[in-house]
């Protein structure tokens, strides 16, 4: 996986290299010439029967590990260590004072001249890239990568079964998203541009457990398609369209056979829909793994996979989502496609809303009189086609398009195209 990089990036990240290059190099040949400096240092008082003593010797070799895994970090632009060395460089305002004053012997100083003056110059050139590294975050970010997008903007809505976290964007026709496991309305998933471009208003809302929309809300799909109707009422929207994604296609089709009136059709892509979502191994490992307890730890270090390692990362959970074989997948994907899904999968959080979602339920789909169109990927590896053939022996008047998109994130795939084609001729007809 290829990422972009920027000049600045470069320029910045080649500097501290070099920079903790040729400390290590001063270092060892301060050690060379003067062994002494080193256990004055780490044991005052200390003296050696040796010139070289074993133990100096091994702070030595850790020491040139520690430089080498910094030096590593900073081509790969780790995030936390540019805090940790904005942190140990701007403690050279402290240092460089402290120096001065041995010098000038107001404090005693136990090292030579020279070696004082040494460390005085290092103090400035860290304290000179502490400046550029504030000055680099200011205006282009962590590693000049870029700044973060701004805050997208969500509205509280209070209904009579409790508060709904929502998004809107657009204007013309309205068109209600429910998302998958893992999101919340601001997840970066699905054909945004697709509809915005097509002229509808999308309402995007964080399902319950997820976001800012409390389980309290519904945990299950029909409380919570209960609480929908009374978001639509709030908005003065008589009736939309309803798309429903992955984990979200059981709301999407309680909602539109308890409500058929609100409901005028229906988008299912890759949608859970037939009651076997998430069994055996699944629901074991989302406990133990995705409470709310342990969810935040578990994304998080996935985010951190993602920054030091992300084709690895992006592995990591893609394995799970094709039944091709993983390499296959990521060769048909091109850098920008394997940059958004994995900056799709970064931002996933589990909240308590997966565990609701594992045992949710579609309902009585003969109650379903909207037109229906299920999308599902032939090679998906979470959700089988069995979904959607369930749709549509229950629904008869149900369209089913087969893609072959090649894994569950049906959006970050060269077939792509071919589901826009399909949901636009499916919109007009």
């Amino acid at each position: 996986m290829t990422l972009t990089q920027h000049a600045p990036a470069k320029l910045l990240e080649r500097a501290l290299v070099v920079f903790v290059g040729l400390l290590l190099v001063s270092l060892l040949i301060i050690f060379a010439i003067e062994p002494s400096i080193y256990t004055t240092t780490l044991w005052p008082g200390w003296v050696p029967t040796e010139r070289y003593p074993w133990p100096v010797l091994l702070f030595l070799g850790a020491l040139t590990i520690f430089l080498c895994i910094l030096m590593y970090g900073v081509l790969h632009h780790w995030r936390w260590l540019f805090w940790l060395i904005l942190i140990a460089f701007t403690g050279s305002v402290i240092q460089i004072p402290v120096e001065g004053l041995q010098l000038l012997g107001v404090f005693p100083n136990p090292y030579p001249v020279w070696y004082s003056l040494f460390r005085g110059g290092v103090g400035f050139i860290e304290l000179g890239f502490a400046f550029w590294m504030i000055q680099t975050y200011r205006h282009q970010g962590i590693w000049a990568m870029g700044r973060k997008k701004a805050v997208q903007v969500s509205h509280l809505a209070q209904t009579k079964q409790g508060r709904i976290e929502y998004r809107s964007v657009g204007r013309g026709q309205a068109v209600l998203v429910l998302n998958g496991g893992h999101t919340n309305c601001h997840s970066p998933l699905g054909h945004e541009a697709f509809f915005l471009a097509q002229g509808y208003q999308l309402i995007v809302p964080s399902r319950p457990g997820y976001g800012r929309t409390p389980s309290s809300t519904g945990k299950t799909a029909e409380a919570f398609a209960e609480a929908l109707v009374s978001l639509l009422d709030a908005l003065r929207l008589d009736q939309v369209i309803v798309v429903g994604i992955s984990a979200g296609g059981p709301t999407a089709l309680q909602l539109a056979g308890r409500h058929p009136e609100r409901v005028s059709k229906v988008i299912l892509q890759n949608a859970a829909t037939d009651g076997r979502y998430a069994s055996g191994v699944i629901r074991v490992l989302t406990y133990i793994f995705l409470n709310p307890l342990l969810e935040g730890l578990v994304w998080a270090a996935f985010r951190g996979l993602g920054r030091m390692a992300p084709r690895a990362a992006l592995k990591s959970v893609m394995g799970g989502l094709t039944r091709l074989p993983i390499d296959q997948v990521l060769s048909t994907m091109g850098p920008h496609q394997q940059q958004a899904a994995l900056a799709f999968l970064q931002a996933s959080r589990s909240g308590s809303g997966f565990l609701h979602d594992i045992h949710h339920h579609c309902g009585d789909l003969g109650r379903v009189t909207a037109p229906v169109l299920v999308i599902t990927s032939k090679y998906d590896g979470l959700v089988d086609s069995s979904h959607a053939t369930s749709v549509q022996s229950h629904i008869p008047h149900a369209q089913l398009f087969l893609s072959e998109a090649e894994s569950h994130l049906m959006w970050f795939s060269t077939h792509d195209h071919e589901i826009q084609a399909r949901m636009r001729l499916f919109l007009q007809s």
